[in-house]
């Protein structure tokens, strides 16, 4: 399921610079789902090649759009007002090393599914943008897509599909780990799971 999560909100993880930091978010979603499949498509070989190139882009071009900070107190829910500061550095470092690495392993999912656009609503502290993608099966899978303003324009801190969310299916799973090993030990098995995809 995690794998699923990760590979549908990929879906508009592209545009970076200031032009991106000015959209709306339906603009921002629509426009960053077609620029980043049409980069992926054309350079399909390449990345199946080098990873480490398809590592590269992703990071570019998709990073910036996340709230990583909203993302890792999200996830480490009650822990983390008892970590340190550092510890909070290496958990959201080595977090969002997980993410772009398996996310980009995802993208080869990727088979050119229909994807229609949903008006965008009010949100708490933000806005909900919606995706609906034909997957061939009697519902199409609906994606939700949870931003918050910044100086820096719209953040996505979540992303659910079909009612399921990414950070807290990350939070029941990291919090079992933490309760009964500590978060130092997570942080190291993070640690060794990325090194270990590096080398693949």
């Amino acid at each position: 399921m995690i794998r699923k999560l990760l590979l549908v909100c990929l879906f508009f993880l592209s545009t970076t610079g200031a032009h991106a930091n000015a959209m709306e978010p339906n603009e921002l979603i629509q426009v960053t789902t077609e620029e980043l499949l049409n980069e992926f498509t054309a350079n399909r070989e390449t990345y199946e090649n080098d990873r480490n190139s398809l590592y590269e882009m992703v990071n570019r071009i998709a990073i910036p759009h996340f709230d990583f900070d909203r993302m890792t107190k999200i996830v480490l829910g009650r822990h983390y007002a008892k970590a340190t500061e550092d510890q909070r550095h290496q958990f959201t470092e080595e977090f969002k090393t997980l993410l772009v690495r398996t996310y980009s392993q995802a993208l080869f999912q990727y088979s050119d599914e229909k994807i229609s656009y949903v008006p965008a609503v009010p949100y708490r502290d933000g806005m909900i943008v919606r995706e609906e993608i034909d997957v061939d099966a009697a519902v199409p899978v609906r994606l939700e897509y949870f931003l918050a303003k910044k100086d820096s324009g719209w953040k996505v801190y979540d992303v659910r599909i079909d009612g399921i969310s990414l950070v807290t299916t990350f939070r029941n799973s990291y919090n079992t780990a933490i309760s009964q090993k500590g978060l130092p030990v997570l942080i190291a098995d993070l640690q060794k799971k990325n090194s270990m995809q590096a080398e693949e």
